[in-house]
This record gives structure tokens, C-alpha cells and sequence, in this order.
């Protein structure tokens, strides 16, 4: 996954984003959103989009600026907002263990035997894993979606879907 950082503007572009910083009021006003409370967040999707109109040739000719500038402050805003949902719903930073009401909660309705069976295999396949994959497992067990994941544990894309991959197969080893 390429990520679209902010890199230094160049000196046209500095002017460009200097002569249309209205537009990042407009958009707030537009969308009632508070100047106090997403201006800070809005402003980096205006630079995204400054950056890109002016170096991408796609854009440039073909769009009216202040619709890129939009389109760029609504996904920062956006992206702002389901990183604070998912913060919400961080799991502890405790490691994931047997005695974790979280993976007691997720065993179903079985016979004691069953669950003595699911258990010791659930405390077998977490004492397998990384650190890393515990916590991909907690927070898949919590709810989280894939791109949540990997964007709050600060991984590359396609790490994460090896990671993934990984953990998938330690479960299917041990349940054969």
C-alpha cells in the first residue's frame, strides 16, 4: 500500500496553496464541520490535494482544483474518524492468554469436554504466534476489519496479509 505523505512543497506550489487557503474554511463551513476541531485534520488533505494537482497531469487540466482539494479533505476527515472509532475499540495491551475474557466469550456453547479441547488448542496455536500475530488475532477477534488493522498497527499492507496468511495456517495445522 502506497501511502500519500506530505512531502515539501515546491515554491509554485507553496504560493498555489497560500492564494486558495479559503477553501479549507469553505469545505469546514460547507460541511459543518468545527474550525476548532478539524481544521488541524482538513488542512493536510488541502496539502494532499495541492501536491497532487500539481504533480499528477491527470488532474491538473482536467479538474476544477476545489473539487480535488474537497474530495482530498473529506477522506482525511474520514480516515480521521474511523481511526477514532477503531481507537475506540483498541484491545488492551495485554497479551491474549487462556484467561482472557475476550477468547472465553468467543468459545460457543459446547460440552466441557469440547471446550477443555478448543482451549488447550487456542492457548497451543497463541503460544505459536508472534507478538505481532496475537495482536492481529485479538483485534480480528474484537471486530476490527483488515484495513483497520493494519493501519493502527502501523503496517505495510501486504505484511499484514502475510501475517494473516500465517495465522490462518497455524489454525488449520492444528484443527486437522
Amino acid at each position: 500500500m502506497e501511502r500519500n505523505t506530505l512531502k515539501p512543497l515546491a515554491e509554485q506550489e507553496r504560493k498555489f496553496a497560500e492564494e486558495n487557503h479559503n477553501l479549507v474554511y469553505g469545505f469546514l463551513h460547507t460541511y459543518g464541520y468545527s474550525i476548532e476541531d478539524f481544521y488541524n485534520i482538513a488542512v493536510f488533505g488541502y496539502l494532499k490535494a495541492v501536491q497532487v494537482y500539481h504533480r499528477k497531469e491527470k488532474y491538473k487540466g482536467n479538474y476544477n482544483f476545489s473539487s480535488v482539494a474537497y474530495q482530498y479533505m473529506r477522506a482525511e476527515i474520514s480516515n480521521h474518524l474511523r481511526m477514532q472509532n477503531a481507537k475506540k475499540r483498541k484491545p488492551s495491551e495485554k497479551n491474549l492468554s487462556l484467561e482472557s475474557e475476550n477468547i472465553q466469550n468467543k468459545t460457543s456453547e459446547k460440552s466441557p469436554e469440547q471446550k477443555l479441547m478448543e482451549a488447550e488448542t487456542l492457548t497451543e496455536i497463541l503460544e505459536s504466534m508472534t507478538e505481532l500475530q496475537r495482536k492481529i488475532t485479538g483485534m480480528k477477534m474484537d471486530g476490527y476489519e483488515n484495513k483497520e488493522i493494519f493501519l493502527v498497527l502501523d503496517m505495510n499492507q501486504s505484511t499484514y496479509y502475510k501475517e494473516l496468511q500465517r495465522i490462518k495456517t497455524a489454525l488449520s495445522e492444528k484443527h486437522c
